[in-house]
């Protein structure tokens, strides 16, 4: 039962990435649309941490953990595509930003450049919040210190992750300076077979 929510709330995010789109088209520039995509990015991100742990309590592996990622990076499409629509963002900037994006995870085809050349786009609302609707931005920032509060160890994985995946290994040393510093272990992905 548990692999059926961890997988629900994996798919979830796709159909979110959709409606942030859709969201940028209907609505034009203003507090209340920043607003709507704050809270509907707060509802994948919380539906992204939600699958992870219910996908550690299956007892098989999940059938969209594989998705688990892809889907991340194609709800922050979804937003940018969105934003832009919407008018916060100038189209030349995001096409700009896109081709060369492309270009970087072209090149460099790992998870941690994928990261990096995201980062942007994942940061972009909430910045744009803190002018246009600092009500949503303030709950934003509420959310992500219960969010680290509650969960640090999954935080922290996601930033070995990047660190481990970044593109020439540049970053390992960082990333094992801090596992003997912590006293951890290379962990799993919440989404393998428990046994593995």
């Amino acid at each position: 039962m548990a692999a059926w929510v961890a997988d629900g709330l994996t798919a979830f995010r796709l159909a979110l990435a959709g409606y942030l789109a859709w969201l940028g088209f209907i609505h034009t520039e203003s507090a209340e649309t920043l607003t709507l995509f704050i809270y509907a990015l707060l509802l994948g991100w919380t539906a992204d941490i939600l699958d992870g742990w219910f996908a550690r309590k299956a007892s098989m592996p999940t059938r969209l953990g594989q998705w688990d990622f892809p889907l991340d990076m194609t709800m922050v499409l979804g937003s940018l595509i969105g934003l832009t629509a919407a008018g916060f963002i100038p189209v030349k900037g995001t096409v700009l930003y896109l081709s060369v994006a492309t270009l970087l995870v072209g090149w460099f085809p790992t998870k941690g450049m994928a990261m990096a050349v995201a980062s942007p786009s994942v940061f972009a609302p909430f910045v744009l919040a803190m002018a246009y609707a600092p009500a949503a931005f303030w709950f934003s920032v509420l959310w992500a210190v219960l969010v680290l509060m509650l969960d640090w160890r999954r935080f922290e994985g996601v930033v070995l992750d990047f660190i481990d995946t970044f593109p020439g290994s540049k970053l390992k040393p960082l990333g094992t300076w801090w596992r003997q510093w912590r006293g951890l272990k290379k962990t799993r992905n919440a989404h393998q077979n428990p046994r593995e």
